[in-house]
């Protein structure tokens, strides 16, 4: 139970790390396109408006990114944790785990 633990903190620490910093981002492009909009409007990449390019097209990589990102590094946790009770080490208490990860 001690693991899942482990596991559920570790993620939930990268989790808002990186999902807080992300939210903004997002609402900040949402209210750069309404303060700025005929700066936004008037300015064009490849044909498209960057309003376009910020709010329907670039969104989506650096969305998916994060999200590739998160799901490899929970994984990790998971198989660190799973091999630490596999082998039946003593796990590492927990602020030893953040500071090795630089948290």
């Amino acid at each position: 139970m001690d693991n899942i633990e482990r596991i559920r903190k570790r993620q939930l620490s990268i989790a808002l790390g990186v999902g807080i910093p992300y939210f903004a981002f997002v609402i900040g492009i949402f209210l750069l396109v309404y303060l700025a909009g005929a700066w936004v409007a008037g300015t064009s990449i490849l044909g498209f408006p960057l309003h376009y390019w910020l709010v329907a097209i670039a969104i989506y990589p650096i969305t998916w990114g994060l999200f590739i990102w998160y799901v490899g590094k929970a994984n990790e946790i998971e198989d660190e944790i799973a091999e630490t009770a596999e082998t039946g080490e003593n796990p590492e208490p927990m602020d030893a785990m953040d500071a090795r990860e630089g948290a």
